[in-house]
């Protein structure tokens, strides 16, 4: 017991590397540089040189303690690659700074899951679609949302920028493809000749055709065609049409817009199933595509001297078999065949998950991330007679094939091993590299052997597979059980280890030196001793630290514990009403937890098998407890994703380890020291935390996790009178709510000085460097972010936004910080337009503030403008010197070539000469 007034001291966790994910497959991957590819890694983006196979850094979002599932689900970057658009599971949308890692700026605007993300060709605005079914276009440069669009009935699948026009087209599992006009933000044209889902599209041709792919094998073409808006009169005459003609008419009707849409034909792929994605380079002139499968298929969207070409060769072809003369100036209309050349098809390594296309010249590159944890890239010529795509570079040895099962440290804590379905890999734990990778069957279980020179791993097929580090090899494979292997544990001294097995049976092993019947060294080996025969399948083992009992957990929901001398029976557990999946005994060997799949972790005596308490302490299974080394602390995960931390004398959870996995965890191992636990879990990830010396708090903790929970379940806001039918791109979140109350109290401190007589400044206004109440108030409203200065502004009441107007129009009167200003008081006049014009109070101050308004805006306008000209002279100036230097250096260089040719002239006359 620690003194009185005193209580225990807890040390926190904090994330110390996630590894052993190259590419989870719902975020993609998108070129950044050459040969540099940016991936998704479940909650992270992690940037691969390819040719190097290295990591150049993580994109690594700060993750609270409650909302620590986050995944990374859509990713875009701009045209130079120096940004990247990053959409995640929450609905927030990020963008990074590829070059030194740093996140520029936040957008919160969707509901759920961003789906689809794309830049403009300028790289100044962002368009995102979501599963909530709304678009919404951002201004990257202003930090602010632009427009929400509205109109879609299932999940966004894609949505794009056209260049050629001020348009966004949209695709959703509703099965239309929607054109926005971003001037009025409303829909103008719905493409209604899908019978399923459309789930990509893409725009190709310099944007006069889309390609679009659904549920089915075919890719559907269509052409775009712009021109006048018709009037209401030949609209109204085009709509007196027979009912006959009627009958005959396609899907698409001419609805009287500027923009036509036909159907030119399908392209069908042959991959079968569903389209997984379409993607096309920056020019439109490849489209990759693929499935559900490992087949990845390249077309070229030909350009107009290889669409005659091929026209002229087909028209060729029809007169020498029907022998008609052909017309002169006559030209046969292309047919979609002659548009699109295939490319060929690639079979990648596992299945395709998305794919990223840049063209070098005559060279188109492909990445793809792959199912099985692997990014391959592809090349490919665009010649006329070019060989299908073929593989260029394989990231693949910094991750397993399939989910890590099992996990071990070495005793000295520097290495750590993992085992899946194909391998076994051992990790430098400071720089989480692949150290050695050895084939290995379906490994459920591992363990270093003393000396961290051997490790042993049993598999799903009741192998004992023992490999050797020092030569990367398996050594021996023992067959130990007649089912699988679901645990293994080291004896007390070292010597040997206890396995146990789904045939029902616990057996003892030692270590002991054989000799190598092909060479003359010794190999170490695992001679079996004894066999504990039980009632039911052994699902977990462990052995005491003081050698003493052996403790099994089998299929009957309880845990028998035997002497180990004697192998007579000690113990039943029982209470479980659910198989026991993992099981461990504390140092002091007086204590054993074990964890079950009815959700429960129990805290048992080892004197009288007593249970000194259960605790409901994960939403699912629970799949690993381990006590950490010498306390009596525990470690559990669970398949709801979470890894908690608890305290075995006082019951209670000290910590959850974030950030989470996205999905079920596999197992949990913790180092010898104690120092460092990691996890592994289905989606690919293995984590490591890492004991830092901060102090933490129980009721503080307590309180931050009430507190994230609440900021979680902010609702949406009312309809905002003023709004209008679309509503705004901007979403209320817990950040915003603090930002108005921060405005509200500056306001509040600012107005208590004016009226006051003191003249020195508050504290507060000193601590942010003010010099007057007016600079401080300017901080004020230049320090709420601008992506979420509309929401504040909404939370405002009627009489503080009176204040606020006033402020806003000292400020104007100041010139200070005028574009801000300026935005936050249009903004206002527009929400509160009926309230402010009813009153009539605030007539003098809007009369103030438009003619100060006209005057900062007008010579704002005026310097912006200034140097922009300015810009724009240096830009030609330069230009200007460039072409003269390169006449120049031309010059130069012809005149040099003349007197080399003089002088091998003059050289061949004197030979001449002399002969």
């Amino acid at each position: 017991m620690p003194p009185s007034g005193l209580t225990k001291q807890y040390l926190r966790y904090r994330c110390g590397g996630v590894f052993n994910v190259i590419g989870s497959g719902r975020g993609g991957a998108v070129y950044v540089g050459n040969e540099v590819v940016a991936v998704a890694t479940v909650g992270e983006v992690t940037i691969w040189d390819t040719r190097r196979k290295e990591r150049v850094r993580s994109l690594i979002v700060e993750s609270g303690v409650v909302n620590k599932r986050l995944e990374v689900t859509v990713m875009a970057a701009n045209g130079p690659g120096t940004l990247l658009g990053v959409g995640y599971s929450d609905g927030s949308v990020r963008v990074w700074d590829t070059n030194s890692g740093e996140e520029e700026v936040t957008f919160t605007g969707h509901k759920n899951a961003v789906t689809s993300l794309n830049w403009d060709r300028a790289g100044l605005r962002l368009v995102t679609g979501a599963r909530d079914t709304s678009v919404i276009v951002w201004d990257v440069v202003g930090e602010c949302g632009v427009a929400r669009l509205e109109g879609h009935k299932g999940p966004v699948t894609q949505a794009m920028f056209m260049e050629t026009q001020n348009v966004v087209v949209t695709c959703s599992k509703d099965t239309f493809v929607k054109f926005w006009d971003l001037t009025t933000h409303h829909c103008f044209k719905t493409v209604t000749g899908h019978l399923g889902e459309v789930w990509d599209m893409v725009l190709v041709n310099q944007e006069q055709q889309m390609v679009t792919g659904g549920q089915d094998s075919e890719l559907r073409v269509w052409s775009l065609q712009w021109g006048e808006k018709e009037t209401s009169e030949e609209t109204d005459a085009k709509k007196k049409v027979t009912e006959e003609d009627a009958d005959n008419k396609d899907d698409l009707e001419d609805d009287g817009s500027e923009l036509q849409v036909s159907r030119l034909g399908s392209i069908l792929r042959k991959g079968e199933g569903r389209v997984g994605s379409l993607k096309s380079d920056e020019s439109g002139r490849v489209v990759a595509c693929h499935g559900n499968d490992n087949m990845l298929e390249m077309f070229v969207i030909c350009t107009k001297e290889e669409v005659d070409k091929r026209v002229a060769k087909r028209l060729k072809k029809e007169k020498k078999r029907t022998g008609d003369e052909m017309k002169e100036g006559e030209t046969g209309e292309a047919s979609l065949q002659e548009m699109v050349r295939r490319l060929g098809g690639y079979k990648a390594g596992g299945k395709v998950r998305s794919v990223d296309l840049v063209v070098e010249g005559n060279m188109v590159k492909g990445v793809m991330v792959l199912g099985n944890n692997m990014v391959e890239q592809v090349k490919s010529e665009l010649g006329g007679h070019s060989d299908p795509p073929s593989l260029h570079s394989r990231v693949e040895l910094m991750g397993h094939r399939s989910d890590v099962r099992s996990l071990a440290w070495s005793s000295d804590n520097t290495a750590l091993a993992t085992g899946s379905s194909e391998c076994v890999k051992v990790w430098n734990r400071q720089s989480l590299v692949p150290v050695r990778t050895m084939p290995s069957g379906y490994c459920l279980a591992l363990m270093f052997c003393p000396g961290d020179r051997h490790i042993v791993a049993g598999t799903k097929a009741g192998q004992l597979e023992m490999f050797d580090l020092g030569s990367g090899e398996k050594t021996e494979s023992i067959a130990a059980h007649e089912g699988e292997v679901w645990g293994i544990a080291p004896s007390a001294g070292k010597k040997g280890f206890v396995s146990g097995g789904a045939d029902k049976t616990v057996k003892f092993w030692d270590f002991e030196l054989l000799a190598d019947s092909e060479s003359e060294t010794k190999v170490l080996s695992a001679v079996h001793k004894r066999t504990l025969s039980l009632d039911e399948g052994v699902t977990a083992v462990a052995l005491s630290a003081d050698g003493r009992l052996v403790a099994a957990a089998l299929l009957d929901s309880t845990v028998k514990v035997f002497f180990v001398d004697s192998l007579k029976f000690f113990l039943s557990l029982y209470g479980h009403k659910l198989p026991v999946t993992s099981l461990d005994i504390s140092s002091d060997s007086t204590l054993i937890v074990t964890g079950s799949a009815d959700r429960n972790m129990k805290i048992w005596g080892l004197d009288f098998g007593d249970c000194h308490k259960s605790i409901f302490c994960h939403d699912d299974t629970v799949t690993g407890v381990r006590w950490l080394p010498d306390t009596h602390r525990i470690v559990t995960s669970g398949k709801d994703g979470e890894v908690k931390m608890w305290d075995g004398d006082t019951f209670v959870r000290i910590q959850t380890l974030s950030p989470g996995h996205v999905g079920e965890i596999w197992g949990v191992a913790i180092a010898p020291n104690g120092r460092w636990v990691v996890s592994c879990g289905k989606d690919r990830s293995v984590r490591l935390w890492e004991k830092t010396g901060e102090v933490l708090v129980l009721d503080d903790e307590r309180e931050t996790e009430r507190e994230e929970m609440a900021e979680g379940d902010v609702g949406d806001r009312t309809a905002v009178p003023g709004e209008g039918v679309v509503a705004l791109p901007t979403r209320r979140t817990a950040g915003t709510e603090r930002g108005a109350e921060g405005l509200m109290e500056a306001l509040e401190l600012y107005k208590d000085h004016i009226k006051g007589e003191e003249k020195q400044l508050p504290p507060l206004m000193m601590a942010f460097g003010a010099e007057n109440p007016l600079d401080y108030m300017v901080g004020a409203v230049a320090r709420i972010k601008s992506a979420e200065l509309e929401e504040v502004l909404l939370v405002l009441p009627l009489d503080v936004v009176q204040d606020l107007v006033e402020v806003l129009d000292s400020i104007l009167q100041a010139g200070k910080e005028v574009e801000v200003a300026s935005r936050c008081l249009l903004f206002l006049l527009e929400i509160h337009h009926g309230p402010i014009i009813a009153s009539g109070g605030m007539e003098a101050v809007l009369g103030r503030v438009n003619a100060a308004l006209g005057r900062e805006v007008g010579s704002l306008r005026d310097r912006v403008g200034t140097n922009m000209a300015g810009i724009k002279h240096l830009a030609d100036r330069l230009e200007e010197k460039r072409g003269v230097e390169m006449f120049t250096d031309s010059t130069t260089r012809q005149r040099e070539r003349n007197k080399k040719k003089k002088k091998k002239e003059k050289a061949l006359q004197r030979a001449v000469m002399a002969l």
